[in-house]
């Protein structure tokens, strides 16, 4: 999803409880914006300059890039503040404006337009709740957080998006140690992405394969099949104690059925190129529907597998490693074990 395509040339209003992760979003398609020679002012009621430059720093981005100015909440001088902030976007010649807490200014049609007469090619509002900004603006995002023991599970819903297609209205976000990503349960590698080989033997089947490639093995014996997919710079996930030892190269990780929740991998990942899980027909598909392409996804069967659902599947058992589904034919469908 680019960000900013949502954002270019409009009036936008993003809305959601603390933590839900609505200023590195907004941050995001700010920088974007940026790298395009626009000028970008950031007024924060909520956040001081330097927690936001610290935010930023910790992605990798350049605070230089937007001008931050901070300001104190004073609920009794909504008029006031709305008039320094006016006067603020027209002295710094603003291409984009963002306003981190509308709620403290007048911020109305009136408001709306006076910017836009101004030249001001953005207007972008933050606000924990829903803001009678949201009526008259472009776009609209709401972001919600659902926190469990495992993650937190950010979910960016597009409520509103005028003269803008949307194929997706809803996604998932994850902040990452480079920033936060969008993911969607759409499993379509595209060309620009880096091709890998495949983790263990299957590499002398496939030569490679984009990341974010799903690939599913099943048959009688799960030790060799772990065997077969086990690899360094790998995580397997296992749910028995004594299936730990099923792995000698990658670094296995005891965990219970329900912990499949896809977003609260991404520590472990950005450490692993490929994921493998064992018992995969135990976990619900719905815990393993929001995978990036950031790893080769490999599950485990001892029962055939829908192959809808994967990219590759292949039969494994103490004989041989056999192709059976794959979107283009291979070299080497059929490989002996020693």
């Amino acid at each position: 999803m680019e960000l900013k395509r949502l954002f270019d040339e409009r009036v936008s209003f993003v809305y959601g409880p603390s933590g839900a992760g609505k200023t590195v979003l907004v941050s995001r398609a700010a920088f974007e914006l940026a790298k395009e020679g626009l000028k970008v002012v950031w007024v924060s009621f909520n956040e001081g300059k330097e927690s936001l430059h610290n935010t930023w720093t910790s992605f990798g981005w350049d605070p230089r890039q937007i001008s931050v100015f901070d300001y104190p909440y004073v609920p009794q001088y909504k008029e006031t503040l709305f008039n320094q902030v006016i006067d603020l976007a027209y002295r710094e010649k603003a291409d984009v404006f963002i306003v981190d807490g509308v709620e403290a200014i007048v911020f109305d049609r009136a408001t709306a337009d006076a910017f836009v007469k101004m030249g001001i090619r953005t207007i972008v509002g933050i606000e924990a709740r829903y803001n009678p900004m949201g009526d008259i603006a472009d776009v609209i995002i709401r972001l919600t957080a659902k926190y469990t023991s495992h993650a937190t599970i950010r979910r960016v819903e597009i409520r509103k998006a005028r003269g803008v297609g949307v194929t997706t209205p809803v996604y998932y976000m994850a902040i990452l140690p480079s920033g936060p990503v969008l993911l969607t349960d759409e499993q379509t590698p595209t060309l620009e992405e880096r091709r890998i080989p495949p983790p263990g033997l299957l590499a002398n089947i496939i030569r490679e394969v984009p990341l974010g490639t799903q690939i599913a093995l099943y048959g009688p014996y799960q030790r060799i099949s772990a065997m077969v997919v086990d690899a360094p710079n790998s995580i397997a996930y296992v749910h028995r104690p004594y299936q730990w030892t099923y792995f000698k190269k990658a670094k296995p990780k005891l965990v219970s059925i329900y912990e499949h929740r896809r977003l609260e991998h991404y520590a472990e990942k950005l450490l692993s190129r490929y994921v493998i899980t064992l018992d995969a027909e135990l976990v619900p598909r719905a815990y393993r529907r929001f995978r990036s392409h950031n790893a080769v996804w490999v599950d485990i069967y001892t029962a055939p597998p829908n192959p809808s659902e994967y990219d590759y599947v292949l039969y494994v058992d103490s004989r041989r490693i056999k192709v059976e589904h794959s979107p283009e034919p291979v070299e080497t469908p059929e490989l002996p074990l020693q």
